[in-house]
């Protein structure tokens, strides 16, 4: 190597060094810019908190998951707190932009995706526990890619904790790398942060989620509905149809699934010559075909009306089921909305929107070892068909799949 090139070379080295901030000018620069996020209650009551940074005027982005169930929330800071509300969601890739009015806190600068290097220095700060503005430190251990290339999440040692959900990940330069979303419960410092680039992309993003959720309430015309449709009861009877499609997000890949009831054996209900059996709320007794694979398996025990009432409010399930091989464990919180319209293939119902966040863990029977990932998906269940309408599934982690099922048709013969 020519002593010219080498020169170029240590200088490029020492340009790269004397720009990396010692942590604690880094953390003095940056505490500012990241916030708590404090949900209340009706009574006014702290429920659940994450975190979120500033990333323009009057303006952070956190984790969708952190707003899930807050009616109510503030951002706070030393004693000092300021009532928020959600601008812009984009649920796909667990961001939402919040809102705070009269707020001058400092915004952070975003890094580019292209300097990333797995092995540089990086650190969290957030709130992880309650423990307001905590920083720490560890190394970009991995980028994780789609088979096309985007990069989906960040991977980091850097030790986060509940509560760090919608803090900040950043370089040695103190540029916003990623906003801190998830850890790997059964595995040790694997950390994911969804990539900074993706913040650009939530306002688009975001108006056009509402601007289609504004359109689902749009009610539909009479004619529109097939008339086999409106004929329709909650007390199932032979000749009932319902036609579902599944949707894999990732490929685009549809699957149709047609179920038609046989006969009603008390509160049994047997579709397609046996293959199937529920009782009469939907619940998943027997099945002999993969059917409605995803949506069976996340159903709690009792299902989502058990003795006939629908579930309301915030409840927890931890269960285990076993299907194909594999052990199928749910340790899940759903809450429940009260009812609202929906627009679903060629109907309109009213149904509960039912929010699950938890953990789910896969594992072969016959193993001592499997696979825990962080577990969303979302349940609309109708109470006036006393079964799911809509069904969004993303489970995160090595897998993460993504999927919908939607009920397109349904009537009786």
């Amino acid at each position: 190597m020519s002593w010219r090139c080498w020169m170029v070379m240590a200088g490029m080295v020492t340009s790269a060094t004397a720009q990396a901030l010692e942590p604690d000018v880094l953390f003095a620069r940056l505490a500012p810019s990241v916030w708590t996020v404090i949900a209340t209650d009706a009574q006014n009551r702290n429920t659940s908190q994450g975190s979120a940074v500033v990333t323009g005027p009057g303006r952070l982005v956190t984790n969708c998951h952190v707003l899930a169930r807050m009616t109510r929330f503030q951002v706070a800071k030393d004693n000092v707190s300021y009532g928020a509300r959600l601008e812009f969601p984009d649920p796909e890739n667990d961001l939402c932009q919040i809102r705070v009015d009269n707020f001058n806190a400092p915004a952070v600068e975003l890094a580019d995706q292209d300097t990333l290097r797995v092995g540089a220095r990086v650190y969290a700060i957030g709130t992880p526990q309650g423990l307001e503005t905590t920083l720490s430190d560890g190394l970009l251990s991995g980028l994780r890619r789609s088979d096309s290339g985007q990069l989906l999440f960040v991977q980091t040692t850097a030790p986060i904790s509940p509560g760090s959900s919608g803090g900040g990940l950043f370089d040695a330069q103190g540029r916003l790398i990623g906003i801190t979303t998830l850890t790997r419960r059964e595995a040790q410092n694997i950390n994911l942060a969804v990539p900074a680039y993706r913040i650009a992309e939530l306002p688009d993003r975001g108006r056009a989620l509402l601007q289609r959720r504004a359109e689902s309430k749009a009610p539909i015309p009479p004619a529109a509905v097939p008339g086999g449709a409106t004929e329709l009861t909650a007390q199932r009877r032979p000749g009932d149809w319902f036609e579902y499609v599944t949707t894999d997000q990732q490929t685009q890949l549809k699957t149709t699934v047609n179920l038609q009831v046989d006969r009603v054996e008390g509160s049994r209900v047997v579709f397609n010559g046996g293959s199937r059996v529920e009782d009469a709320t939907g619940l998943l007794l027997e099945s002999s075909s993969p059917a409605l694979v995803e949506l069976d398996i996340v159903t709690p025990p009792g299902g989502w009306a058990p003795d006939g009432k629908v579930l309301s409010g915030v409840k927890t399930f931890n269960f285990t089921k076993f299907l194909r091989g594999e052990s199928v464990s749910f340790d899940i919180t759903a809450a429940v909305s009260v009812p609202q319209p929906i627009r679903v293939g060629d109907g309109q119902y009213n149904a509960v929107r039912i929010d699950i966040l938890g953990w789910n863990g896969r594992m072969p029977v016959h193993r001592v070892a499997g696979s825990t990932y962080r577990y969303r998906s979302t349940v609309w269940y109708s109470p006036e068909l006393m079964r799911v309408v809509r069904f969004s599934l993303e489970q995160l982690g090595n897998s993460n799949a993504k999927e919908t099922m939607e009920l397109v048709r349904a009537g009786h013969r």
